[in-house]
């Protein structure tokens, strides 16, 4: 590996994380600077595991992803910063990328964007759900931070960018139980950022939105080369993106029965 010309903090953020964070230490603690588990207050024996390793552990109370983030590049020793979630894995050649990167910095740039290659039912289809899915794990904490965002945030930084090119691995898809527990609490995330931007429910929204993401990953992204395992990967994120509109006609439907409440019992 290339010696990096800057040293290098890695994040894990993490929250029951047991089955996963082993493996990801094992890869990481080599090769990292220093190693920071920023934790939501784990249940199972996540911490434990991560304690049989040399990382700095904090614990702090989740509110969203961004700034559960934020929150910890101000613990990190190191300006420039690597991001990595615990069900993620890095391609080997992506930490020798890193390293290149790091030892010759192109001017003006303060971010590396990173492809994500989406395990679905354990496998890869092809190079996985979404790719390149580009995620801003990389970058100098100096100059950029997390979107105030609930969810899907991204890092905004003041200067340049780049895209690397190899990827993270990242186990998303597990199976149907664990997928839908999730997004359940990403649907609560989803209708605040929407209700937050004054995002009023319309038809095209609930019903084209869906359609047009299934086609896009269905057929863009090529997902009908795999059979089954394809068509419920581009299914599901249509389901996803359905749900999402139908929680903001939920809440303005109860808003309207709330007023009308008021309205017929106004003492």
């Amino acid at each position: 590996m290339e010696k990096r010309k800057v040293s290098l903090s890695v994040i894990i953020p993490t929250y029951n994380v047991e089955i996963f964070i082993g493996p990801l230490l094992s890869q990481i603690m080599p090769w990292a600077n220093e190693v920071i588990i920023c934790d939501s207050y784990s249940t199972d024996s996540t911490l434990e595991i991560a304690g049989k390793y040399d990382v700095r552990i904090m614990q702090h109370e989740y509110i969203n992803s961004a700034s559960q983030k934020n929150w910890a590049l101000t613990q990190t020793s190191h300006d420039w910063v690597f991001i990595i979630d615990a069900d993620e894995l890095p391609e080997p050649q992506l930490l020798h990328e890193i390293d290149s990167f790091l030892a010759d910095i192109p001017q003006g740039v303060e971010l590396a964007y990173i492809p994500r290659k989406n395990k679905f039912w354990g496998e890869l289809p092809g190079n996985g759900v979404n790719y390149p899915d580009y995620q801003s794990r990389l970058f100098n904490k100096r100059f950029g931070k997390y979107q105030e965002k609930e969810v899907h945030a991204q890092v905004v930084s003041e200067g340049q960018s780049i895209c690397l090119k190899h990827a993270l691995i990242h186990d998303d898809f597990t199976d149907i139980s664990s997928w839908w527990l999730r997004n359940n609490r990403y649907f609560k995330y989803e209708l605040i950022e929407l209700t937050r931007n004054k995002k009023r429910w319309n038809r095209k929204m609930q019903y084209i939105k869906p359609l047009y993401v299934f086609f896009k990953v269905y057929l863009q992204k090529k997902m009908f080369k795999y059979g089954f395992k394809g068509f419920f990967a581009a299914f599901q994120w249509a389901v996803y993106y359905f749900f999402v509109y139908a929680k903001l006609y939920e809440f303005e439907l109860k808003e309207k029965q709330i007023i009308n409440e008021k309205s017929a019992n106004p003492y």
